[in-house]
């Protein structure tokens, strides 16, 4: 019996225990990846309640998807992409269309 092959995960989704780890971390990974992002970061985290950890993790959970929105490949090329003015563009109408019809 062989193994099932492994899921292979998401570009486009942050995964749990991936990225910085450690507010250390999440500071330096921003500092290297945007100086203005680290600083609104440093700048919403010093305005925390220290009596609200839900603040304080929802605070590091955006911080670390804008993280990843920065920095992934896969997303910067999907980003690009949908700004190159050759791209080819569809209407809702269409999509939908497309798929009531099976096209």
């Amino acid at each position: 019996m062989s193994a099932a092959p492994a899921e292979r995960p998401d570009p486009y989704r942050t995964q749990a225990h991936a990225g910085p780890r450690t507010v250390t971390q999440l500071r330096a990974a921003l500092a290297a990846a945007s100086p203005a992002d680290r600083e609104e970061f440093e700048a919403q985290f010093g305005e925390l309640d220290l009596d609200d950890p839900e603040e304080y993790a929802a605070l590091v959970r955006k911080w670390r998807h804008r993280l990843v929105m920065r920095t992934r490949p896969e997303i910067l090329a999907a980003v690009a992409a949908s700004a190159d003015p050759k791209a080819p563009r569809w209407t809702s109408a269409e999509i939908l269309d497309g798929a009531e019809t099976g096209r």
